[in-house]
Order: C-alpha cells, then structure tokens, then sequence
C-alpha cells in the first residue's frame, strides 16, 4: 500500500472507532498509522483498552509510539459521521458489531495482507500484517451510507468450550467408552492383558528385548483400531453440554485466523525488539478459538489417555476396580495432568507452556544454543547456533492428524473442504502413480533421460540440490556450502565414518571464519580434506569434485571482489 516516493500520495484517513461505551475520532491521522490501527483489529479487540494494548505488536517503522498519540477525542456517533465525507479517505472501527467500513478515496485494502513502507526515510523495509478475524465484516471502497446499516450477516460466535473439552468431561468421556468397548468386545481384554504383561515383565537380555519390541509393536497394532474408534467417538458424538454440538465443532473455527496472526508477528522478531503478547485479559478469554497447536495437541492428548489406559486397564485385571468408571476417570485425569507437564523429545516445551504462547500469539523462537543442537554433526545445525539463518521458529505443523485418513481427526474445518482435499490428494497420487508407471515401461523419451542423467541432482548430490546460480542473500557461499556438505556428512555418519565427519566440521568452521586474506590458504585446506575423504570412500567422489570445483568458484568471486575495491 505504501511503497518508497509514492509514500507522500497516500491520503490522511479521518478515523472513527466505536466500542460499548465510547466513540472516538481523529481526523487527517496519517496512512501508516490508519493501517497499524486496523492491523490491531487483527486481534479481535473488544473494547478500547484492548485496541491500546495490542498496539505495541504492530507498532514499527513511522507509526506513533502509542494509540493515544492519535489525539482520538470523544463525539456522539451521528456527529462522528456527519463529518465523514465521500471525497476524503475515512475508516470507521466498530468493535461493538465487528465490523470495519473504508471509504471510496482510501487505497486499496483487504482484509488479509501484509503492508510494507519502504521509502528513503527509512533504512528497512517495513511490514504491518492484517489478518481480520473471520466473524469480521469487511467493507472496502464503500459509500458513508453503509456506516449507518446492520450487519449484512449475522455475527458467527465462537465458543471453543475448554471447560468440557479440557475439563474432567475428557476423561469420563473417554474412561465411559473404553470400559463399554472391554464388554462388547472378548478380544480387546486379552490384548490389554498381553500389552500389560510386556509393560511389567522387563526383558532380560538383548534378544530378549528385540523380541519384547516386537511383541509391544503387534499389539499396539492390534489395539489402534479400537484406540480410533473411541477418539472417534468422543470427538463426533453431539453432547447436551456443548448445546448439541460435537467436540470437534468446538475444536474448529478460527484456527487457520490465529495461525496466521502469529506468523504476522514473526515478521517483527529481531534482537532489539522482543516479542509482544496480547494483553493478559484476552489471553484468559475463554471463549477465544482455539490455534493449530492446542488444536494438534488435544488430539496428541485423546491418544495419550487411550493409550495409557489399556495398559491401566490390562494391569488391573477383573477386579471390580477396573469396571468402576470413576476410579478410571480419575487416573485417566491424574495421567492428563502429568501430560500438560511434562516436555518430550518431540517438543522441547511442555503442552501447557506450548498452548500459553499460543493463547499469547506469540511465535514460538528457540535460542540459538537449542537451535543448533539438533545434530551436533551437521553444518547446517552449526550455522543455526550461531544465527546464520535468523530466529528459528518452531511450531507443531499438524500432518500426523490426516494419516488416520479420517474427517474426524483433520484440521479442516468442514467435511466439504476435506473431501475437496482428499480428491486432490487423489488426482496426485494418481498422476506421480502414472508417471511412475510410465517410466517403468520405457515410455520416457531419451532426451528427457539423458537430461536425468545429466542433471547435478540426480548424478551427484543424493539429498539436496543447489545449482552453481547459488543463493539469494548468501554473499559469501555459506548457506550453500553447509546443504552441500551435510550431504556429504549424512552419507558419512551412515558409514560410521566419524572422523571424517569431524575432519570436515572443522574444515568448513576455518572456512567460514577466515579473513579476506586468510581464504586462499582456508580453502586450499578444505579442499585436501574433501579430497582426502573421497579417497577413502569412493562413492564420495563426484560429491566431493562438485564442492572442490564450487570452493573454486567463491574464491574467484572474492577475488574479483578484492579487484573491484582496490583496482591499483
């Protein structure tokens, strides 16, 4: 909206918001400050007070330090409108109907961009995210005349109700269906017996283990369909307490809103800028939808009960106590709790602290120390600790939740937009099965052959793909050099072949810190060690020339570099 010398074109926007008690206005408020206001909307405010507080969040660049910077004062709604007026760019915010009404001379909006301002005045470019919530009514390039009208559609209520699905109702639910599961079916008492006795009886030797593993591995096979069809029916049954409504229906409903909400916020993230929560007050609200992650965690958490409750159930035998379904429920509660606790090697936080900063829409960053730890032997790992790459954000992307290929467990909202999705998975496995099959039958012509063999990704580079183009923003050939050598590395480690691995690690860290003057000698070194690796394993060879002859080619650009700067 606002791009370099045409910054001076935007027009003042009059601006109007509304909340429950007050009407407020600021007149000729500049386009960069209107934009960072409507931006706050992005955070479903309810109130004046809300509208202040998210301000910090999208706050960057010439916009006012703090919304009341604005000078807004107090008017009487109908006074407000009246000096409105079609000729000039206007915004009106009302955080009563939900609703955002932008006159005809504003620029171009919508209700999900991302605005930036980069003109001479500023060093960096700039972005200020807008991603209305759903329930929102967006009118742009409207006349004043529909200001004054209703809704044109009724407001849509989200009620996630977490006090049933997070609540004790989770594991009575779950407790109820699996000891009625356990009657109608024989079978199912004696796999748990089984799966319980593996649990208790630990194996005594390494073969013995091996067989245990396998064992543990059939059962839970056998058990999973069962473990399904209780999830499935916690989640799709209609409940009195949810008002008619299913679990899932309270899952969904504005998690796609809030995802994108965060990633906004990831655009701000710098070392002289930390991150800014929403207020507290709407953090706590409990009637905010739920994000991506609380939304693939609840999942994570059905199966974590079922599943610890098979083997509770296998080990409690046929005593009266395994068919009281209040005892059940309140271990199933006890394993709920430790669970909201306590961090796995999946996720480095714990579920509470992961949906906390959701709840805070906040993008979750993980420090450079952690960032790198993820293999101690891979460049790429090394380059994220000492912040080659940026922040590292971590998130919980949600795939494991279609691998059941069932509605009940997607992350889509609707069964129409799954089954849309299920087609088109469909069709592309259907084409990529074809092309498949067409290769195999020699239907491929040979010049497209000759190009495969030809080709640097198949010939060469066995898990990852750089052309000698190089990377945008790599000035200096570091990023590409770390995706090539991890691939070296991964070939290695798979040999056993750990000094190697350390031999180049510390070949490619002299690399990357020597100075101007120090490179020749570096990369000299560098490439007799990538020499001296494929001498001693033969399927390195090619790999190792590629990254030898690309080592060449960083250094005549230094060179050329060197020239550039001082030509005598």
């Amino acid at each position: 909206m606002i791009d370099g010398s045409e910054s001076a074109q935007c027009p003042d926007v009059d601006l109007v918001v509304v909340d429950r008690d007050r009407v407020r206005m600021a007149l000729a408020v500049d386009d960069w400050n209107a934009t960072t206001l409507l931006a706050c909307v992005s955070e479903d405010p309810a109130e004046w007070s809300e509208l202040a507080g998210v301000w910090p969040r999208y706050q960057i660049g010439s916009s006012a330090g703090e919304l009341k910077d604005l000078d807004f004062v107090f008017v009487d709604f109908d006074a407000a409108i009246e000096q409105l007026s079609n000729d000039r760019a206007w915004m009106v915010i009302d955080m009563r109907t939900k609703r955002v009404c932008i006159g005809k001379s504003n620029d171009p909006m919508e209700r999900d961009g991302c605005y930036t301002v980069d003109g001479d005045n500023f060093e960096t470019e700039f972005r200020v995210p807008v991603h209305l919530p759903p329930w929102w009514e967006f009118h742009c390039h409207s006349d004043l005349s529909i200001v004054g009208q209703p809704r044109q559609e009724e407001m849509r209520v989200f009620q996630p109700r977490r006090d049933v699905l997070w609540g004790p109702e989770l594991a009575r639910g779950l407790a109820e269906r699996m000891l009625a599961r356990i009657v109608e079916d024989e079978r199912l008492f004696e796999l748990m017996s089984e799966l319980s006795t593996e649990f208790s009886s630990p194996p005594r030797s390494e073969s013995d283990e091996d067989e245990s593993v396998k064992r543990l591995r059939g059962l839970r096979s056998a058990l999973y369909a069962r473990t399904v069809d209780v999830h499935r029916d916690w989640l799709m049954t209609p409940r009195a307490d949810l008002n008619g409504r299913t679990p899932r229906e309270c899952l969904h409903g504005g998690t796609d809103w809030i995802e994108r909400v965060i990633e906004g916020q990831k655009w701000h993230v710098s070392p002289d800028r930390p991150l800014t929560p929403i207020p507290e007050s709407m953090a706590k609200n409990p009637d905010v939808p739920m994000g991506r992650s609380e939304v693939c965690l609840y999942f994570d958490l059905c199966r974590e009960l079922i599943d610890a409750g098979w083997v509770h159930l296998g080990l409690q035998g046929n005593s009266e106590r395994a068919s009281d379904p209040k005892d059940f429920a309140k271990y199933l509660s006890d394993v709920q709790q430790s669970w909201m606790r306590t961090s796995s090697y999946e996720r480095s936080d714990s579920p509470a602290s992961i949906i906390e900063s959701e709840r805070q829409r906040l993008p979750r960053v993980v420090d450079a120390e952690h960032a790198g730890a993820i293999d101690c032997d891979c460049p790429i790992c090394e380059m994220m600790k000492i912040g080659t790459f940026g922040p590292t954000f971590v998130g919980i992307d949600g795939h494991h939740l279609e691998l059941d290929d069932e509605f009940a467990f997607s992350l889509h909202e609707t069964r129409e937009d799954w089954e849309e999705n299920q087609r088109e998975f469909e069709e592309m496995s259907r084409a990529i099965n074809e092309n498949r099959e067409g290769h195999r039958s020699g239907e491929v012509r040979s010049a497209e052959k000759n190009d495969e063999e030809d080709d640097d990704f198949g010939s060469v580079w066995k898990s990852t793909y750089v052309g000698h183009g190089g990377i945008p923003g790599d000035t200096k050939g570091h990023i590409e050099i770390s995706f090539l050598l991890a691939d070296m590395i991964s070939s290695l480690k798979d040999l056993g072949a750990q000094n190697d691995v350390d031999e180049l690690n510390q070949a490619f860290r002299e690399y990357r810190v020597a100075g101007r003057y120090e490179l020749a000698t570096v990369t000299e070194q560098f490439q007799n060690v990538l020499e001296q690796v494929a001498l001693r394993h033969s399927d390195l060879v090619s790999r190792s020339a590629d990254l030898q002859h690309r080592l060449d080619e960083w250094a005549r650009r230094e060179e050329k570099l060197d020239s550039d700067d001082f030509p005598y």
